[in-house]
């Protein structure tokens, strides 16, 4: 059977009561955007081929990935060319040496016109998309959908690699406090650590302090750091040094270890070998402009570190000046040190859906190295932001 997102015997399964338990039992805040709902119950079902096609995609992405990161470390020049801030690459060091290797990342797929999915890019600092991807295929099943198996357990995962690395102390979590969407995805991860009888503390990042040989948020010590907060946003904090202390030595577990930066970035596509499952890459500062400008319905331009579809512009999507102006933007931004890349276009399948054909972006969920999960969204245009639907994910019978 081909992919596709099925019906259910109500048009709107997601029942007020349903959505009640998403906000209260899931903590999922930000259920609607703009004022439209952006969460539906009416599951992506994958064939069982296609599951396996898109873990393995994910997984061998991350790989190559990490292995471009690990050149960066041991190679200057190659490190440069990331052009990342000195505190950031403090930390990368600094967690390297200290052992770090904790990695879960979120590979975006995408489903190309020949039916097998291709990488655009890998979430490796702080994926989001937890609490819908607990919530949304538990729902499912209490909208009453029997069918299908459900691969993803990230959050359990999660939890219980936090659990082990801590050895039962209090983990810290830290997250961008202005934020409710970030705060939902830590308070969901404190849940599940509470389950297994381990204390979190939620904190932003600014909080954790070195004492001694000894990583204090407030009055507690914590064994592990669960971030859900970009590395390239603490620059200029003045704890970052206690940080990078703190995993050098080993005296907290970080996760996703700050060693794994380079692996968030845009850019490391670049720098893998040709896969058929990962889009060609090509940094802005290797490319004649001029080509770019008549292909344009060829390319995607994307900041390294741009997050959430933010700075993203896919050329078959823009009007040529549109387009051209934000090539010259990032062209310009590139001259003062800011890292861009073009991506060859994927052209997707589209799929059927109970609202029509839609493009799907498949979020493979990698923990170390190991694939944990799901986290989809359907769109109309090639291009994916907050308004985006979120689905959950079950695998049809073999």
């Amino acid at each position: 059977m081909s992919l596709r997102v099925a019906a259910m015997a109500s048009a709107d399964p997601l029942s007020p009561e349903l959505l009640h338990e998403l906000e209260t039992r899931y903590l999922v805040f930000d259920a609607f955007v703009a004022g439209r709902r952006r969460v539906g119950l009416n599951p992506l079902l994958l064939p069982v081929s296609l599951h396996r096609d898109a873990a393995r995609a994910a997984v061998e992405t991350v790989r190559a990935s990490l292995a471009a990161s690990e050149r960066a470390h041991q190679d200057p020049s190659e490190q440069a060319r990331y052009r990342l801030h000195p505190d950031v690459v403090a930390l990368a060091t600094a967690s390297r040496r200290g052992g770090s290797s904790a990695l879960l990342a979120r590979v975006d797929l995408l489903l190309g016109e020949d039916g097998h999915f291709v990488a655009c890019e890998v979430n490796a600092d702080c994926p989001g998309g937890h609490n819908e991807s607990l919530a949304l295929p538990a729902l499912t099943r209490a909208a009453g959908f029997q069918s299908g198996h459900d691969p993803t357990c990230v959050v359990d995962a999660l939890a219980e690699r936090l659990a082990r690395a801590s050895g039962g102390l209090p983990v810290a979590l830290l997250y961008a406090t202005a934020y409710a969407e970030d705060l939902q995805v830590c308070a969901l991860v404190k849940k599940a650590l509470a389950a297994r009888g381990v204390a979190a503390v939620l904190a932003a990042p600014t909080a954790a302090r070195l004492v001694g040989r000894s990583l204090f948020v407030g009055r507690t010590a914590v064994r592990a750091v669960y971030r859900f907060f970009p590395t390239e946003w603490l620059v200029g904090q003045d704890n970052v040094r206690d940080l990078a202390r703190a995993v050098e030595m080993g005296s907290v577990f970080d996760l996703t270890a700050f060693a794994h930066i380079h692996a968030q970035s845009k850019f490391v596509l670049s720098r893998v070998p040709p896969a058929p499952w990962i889009a060609p890459t090509v940094a802005l500062e290797e490319v004649d402009l001029a080509t770019i400008l008549q292909e344009q319905p060829a390319w995607v331009l994307k900041r390294s570190f741009g997050r959430v579809g933010d700075q993203v512009y896919v050329g078959s999507l823009l009007s040529p000046p549109a387009f051209a102006q934000a090539l010259r933007a990032a062209a310009a931004g590139s001259l003062r040190g800011e890292s861009w890349v073009l991506q060859r276009f994927v052209k997707q399948r589209p799929i059927p859906t109970p609202l029509g054909p839609r493009l799907v972006t498949l979020g493979a969920y990698v923990l170390d190295d190991t694939f944990v999960g799901y986290f989809a969204r359907l769109t109309v245009h090639s291009h994916v932001s907050h308004d985006a639907l979120c689905v959950p994910v079950l695998v049809e019978a073999a």
